[in-house]
């Protein structure tokens, strides 16, 4: 669908990505960050819509995702070391400014671009998680809070995603992990993905639903694809923050984003609940909210009304 290209950002460090220059001098560049267990694919509505508008387009497969770096080892996953690979892609590419669009675990990354580099970036764009400033991440109390908040811990499958049988799980049930992942009915998140212990049960028993009806052959194709290839590689994303690996990084970092950011969110996305963010106004003076009828998969579930609001937010900003 994309011709993707290769570049080496950093001594044997590569990344995959696809790029679709500007045709338009007044159009901002789009930098789009994916998160699990996506990859660029995720984005193929947008990039699409975005480069026939005369936007530029860029959009990576990010470390463990696709032909892009992918080590064993969750102590590589540090999202400033990341920050590098990107500003070094951009250089690569020409391109002084972007707007930057996270989603799911792309966000952290989107994020730190911009606490980081805020020169390089003309603004922020979050789907469906919203922004989390600099913090120790404590995966037990965030569980108990989020079960006495909404009745059933939001990150429970966190606990899996860190076990160490969780890759081989996924690899060798790809069509039961899809089916989870993206169901027709997005209140499964409440029962078989949020809860402690519930993706586990559900993967080891095997477990099926119908999947959502705008998931295509082909889309369906690519969702195997990503689940069963190099999946530790991916996990490590979830390892790497349980771990706090970005910790002393960010301890100085000023948490104020000094950039317009539109947060999307998805008002049946029964993980990434828009409530959860509800405080991430303090940090970010110039904050748009827009929700969206969609559970997690916004980009992809609602594209149309998904690429009107953001190049209406863009018009404004620009």
């Amino acid at each position: 669908m994309f011709e993707t290209q290769n570049y080496e950002v950093t001594k044997g460090i590569n990344y995959e990505y696809v790029y679709m220059k500007r045709n338009d001098d007044s159009k901002p560049t789009l930098l789009f960050l994916h998160g699990f267990p996506s990859s660029f694919y995720c984005w193929r509505h947008q990039i699409d819509y975005f480069s026939k508008q005369g936007y530029g387009c860029l959009a990576l497969n990010l470390m463990g995702y696709g032909k892009t770096y992918s080590p064993l080892d969750e102590k590589e996953y540090r999202i400033k070391s990341m920050v590098q690979h990107l500003i070094s892609l951009l250089d690569h590419l020409n391109l002084t400014k972007v707007i930057v669009l996270g989603h799911d675990m792309g966000v952290r990354l989107a994020t730190r671009f911009v606490l980081y580099h805020p020169e390089r970036t003309l603004g922020l764009i979050l789907f469906n998680v919203g922004y989390r400033p600099p913090a120790k991440f404590d995966l037990e109390q965030a569980m108990q809070l989020t079960k006495k908040a909404f009745g059933y811990e939001l990150n429970g499958y966190w606990e899996f995603f860190n076990s160490d049988d969780a890759a081989e799980i996924f690899e060798n049930n790809a069509d039961v992990a899809i089916d989870i992942l993206y169901p027709s009915d997005p209140t499964l998140w409440k029962t078989d993905l949020g809860p402690l212990g519930a993706i586990r049960k559900w993967m080891t028993k095997k477990k099926r639903t119908n999947r959502a009806s705008y998931m295509t052959d082909k889309d369906y194709e690519i969702a195997r694809q990503v689940i069963t290839e190099r999946v530790q590689s991916k996990l490590n994303w979830y390892k790497s923050a349980i771990i706090n690996i970005d910790l002393d990084d960010e301890k100085d970092l000023d948490p104020t984003i000094k950039r317009p950011v539109l947060y999307i969110a998805g008002i049946k996305d029964y993980i990434c609940v828009p409530q959860v963010f509800a405080n991430q106004k303090q940090h970010i003076p110039n904050l748009e909210t827009i929700e969206l009828d969609t559970s997690h998969w916004t980009m992809e579930e609602k594209p149309e009304d998904v690429n009107q609001a953001v190049e209406k937010w863009i018009e404004k900003i620009v």
